[in-house]
């Protein structure tokens, strides 16, 4: 189950830690999912060494450290910082036991449609409907071709996490006027009334 042939001192590659509260994950779990779920790149981000250079990165950084489960849209041009900041929260909170689904770009569109084609329901769509809180984490929300079909499976997506009451960080390179131009202006709503938007 993990990356080498010990067995983990703790759990004993159980992946759970049983204490008088209950059962927790074990570091070992936890590390070998963020080392799956984590883009490369940004394997070792963390809000620590996310280091601003300006306002309003270190307003961004402020506001993810003092509501680190909150729901964030993070917008700004290429290199500010968003999926460093993106993969920090993420990690931050799969670390603390939260439920967190991480997807990328075209990935949400590409599971949604093909899920309706097969006749199968999509995870992240099945993650959405349940009544345990998750927190979705989407980069590079701007990077999709519309079409009639992909707005209507990401807005059932989108609106299915507002009425459940979950989570939501994005990312995009465009700001929430801007990419009115690729969703619909109920999608847009959605965003706006889920998250709180962040110039990085």
């Amino acid at each position: 189950m993990f990356r080498n042939s010990v067995a983990c001192p703790i759990c004993s590659d159980i992946g759970w830690v049983f204490t008088d509260r209950g059962a927790k994950r074990c570091h070992c779990w936890m590390d070998s999912w963020l080392r799956r779920t984590i883009p490369k790149r940004f394997q070792l981000s963390t809000l620590e060494n996310y280091m601003p250079v300006d306002d309003r990165q270190r307003k961004a950084k402020k506001a993810i450290q003092d509501n680190v489960s909150g729901s964030f849209f993070l917008c700004g041009s290429y290199g500010r910082g968003k999926t460093h900041l993106l993969f920090a929260q993420y990690r931050r909170l799969v670390t603390a036991g939260t439920r967190c689904v991480v997807r990328i770009g075209r990935d949400v569109p590409r599971e949604l449609t093909s899920a309706e084609f097969d006749g199968q329901p999509a995870p992240i769509l099945l993650a959405a409907k349940s009544t345990f809180p998750i927190h979705l984490f989407w980069d590079d929300v701007d990077k999709i071709k519309p079409s009639e079909f992909r707005e209507e499976v990401l807005f059932d997506l989108i609106d299915t996490l507002y009425r459940q009451q979950h989570s939501l960080t994005l990312s995009s390179n465009v700001d929430l006027v801007a990419l009115g131009n690729t969703f619909s202006a109920a999608m847009i709503r959605r965003l706006d009334e889920i998250c709180q938007v962040i110039p990085v």
